[in-house]
């Protein structure tokens, strides 16, 4: 096999902003990019024309724009789009979430299969996405390095979960979690690497997969929000969430604190930035809680460097990408070890138990009240700057690529 690395990535949708791609190109590794509807694709082309006049799902499609790649390395194919909008049109039932992920995977790695493998000798694919292009690669002599992105205790840790928000937030039954089991064990076979990007998603794999545990490699996700200078201006008081999957991610542990800290320190305010589902806003238990919807990447920005405190209470993670754009605007975090962040406690923010809320609570009292501690602990995250930027993100991606190679 040729030694110089040809990696052809695919994935589904824009996540990370199509930066893993754009990263392997710059250091000349990219054979391509195989993924589903985008501005590329043709839907995605129609959308840009169409402008306001085009549907909520094909604006959707126009926003994933993929920047810093030759368009002759794209191939993004709408067949998804078309079979679902088809399928609402005709009333068929797509069945579970799980089947719909399965089904659109299946659709994909048919396409993929046709595009073929271009000159590329790594796959690199995510969790347990496009299975059946993962065998054809690898029967075709492919290596694989597999973005384990969440941890695969995840779901497990979900389906125990009991909290107010057990109905609304749709969990999975047994038989579920069990098919996901068998799809990890399938994908943690076929790989070569499984990258995973914080100690937390390696303890999971190590728990579930101790077979393949020499497989793991470590390399944290960097951080691609630029605030062109601007540092964070603490407002006192106003602590800030973000993100979607919000059970997962500890909203119901946030909003019991929220409601303690209404009690003890009134002039704290908790606000929730992102798409939140109206039943989980509605709850009572969510009563002490200001939601301020989906923000816009600037809005998103301002409210990064106006929080005096930015948490994430996390049941399971990946890396939460949230916590590096907290940290690169300069404000102070508070998570838990189930977030994937590489936070300190005591240096960059403090490190609180999950479902715990009074100890939450206690934290957040601690770095408002705390100046001296919160103003530290600001300070430190603006010189962890280096650790989460996307150029130290390339250079750790393409060592594991290159290393892939040469073993």
């Amino acid at each position: 096999m040729d030694s110089w690395p040809r990696v052809l990535v695919v994935q589904h949708g824009a996540r990370h902003r199509y930066a893993i791609p754009r990263m392997l190109h710059e250091s000349g590794y990219l054979a391509g990019l195989y993924t589903d509807s985008s501005s590329h694709s043709n839907l995605g082309a129609v959308a840009s024309v169409l402008k306001g006049a085009a549907s909520r799902q094909l604006h959707r499609v126009a926003r994933r724009r993929i920047s810093g790649i030759p368009r002759n390395l794209i191939r993004s194919s709408d067949v998804n789009t078309r079979c679902e909008a088809f399928n609402s049109l005709c009333g068929e039932n797509s069945g579970s979430t799980l089947d719909l992920f399965r089904k659109r995977h299946e659709r994909l790695s048919r396409k993929m299969i046709r595009w073929g493998l271009r000159d590329a000798n790594v796959v690199y694919s995510m969790y347990y996405e496009n299975l059946d292009f993962l065998h054809w690669a690898k029967g075709q002599g492919c290596l694989s390095v597999v973005d384990v992105y969440v941890s695969p205790l995840t779901d497990e840790i979900m389906a125990k979960h009991n909290s107010c928000f057990a109905q609304e937030s749709g969990f999975y039954d047994a038989d579920p979690i069990k098919t996901k089991l068998k799809m990890w064990a399938e994908v943690a076979g076929l790989a070569d690497i499984l990258l995973c990007p914080s100690e937390w998603v390696a303890t999971g794999v190590r728990e579930l997969s101790p077979e393949h545990a020499d497989k793991i490699r470590i390399v944290p996700y960097g951080c691609s929000i630029n605030y062109e200078g601007r540092l964070n201006q603490p407002v006192r008081g106003r602590v800030l969430f973000a993100g979607s999957d919000v059970v997962r991610k500890g909203i119901q542990d946030l909003a019991e604190a929220a409601t303690l800290l209404k009690e003890s320190n009134p002039d704290i305010e908790v606000q929730i930035a992102g798409s939140v589902p109206d039943v989980i806003k509605s709850h009572p238990v969510c009563a002490d809680l200001v939601f301020l919807g989906r923000l816009e990447p600037n809005a998103m920005k301002d409210a990064f460097l106006s929080a005096d405190v930015f948490v994430l209470p996390s049941l399971s993670e990946g890396y939460a990408g949230v916590v590096a754009e907290a940290v690169g605007a300069g404000c102070p975090v508070i998570v838990t070890k189930e977030s994937g962040s590489f936070v300190q406690h005591h240096e960059e923010g403090l490190v609180v138990p999950s479902e715990d809320p009074a100890e939450l609570a206690k934290a957040i009292v601690r770095l408002v009240d705390n100046r001296e501690l919160r103003d530290r602990c600001a300070k430190n995250c603006l010189e962890s700057l280096d650790a989460y930027t996307i150029d130290t993100w390339r250079k750790k991606l393409s060592a594991v690529i290159e290393e892939t190679l040469s073993s």
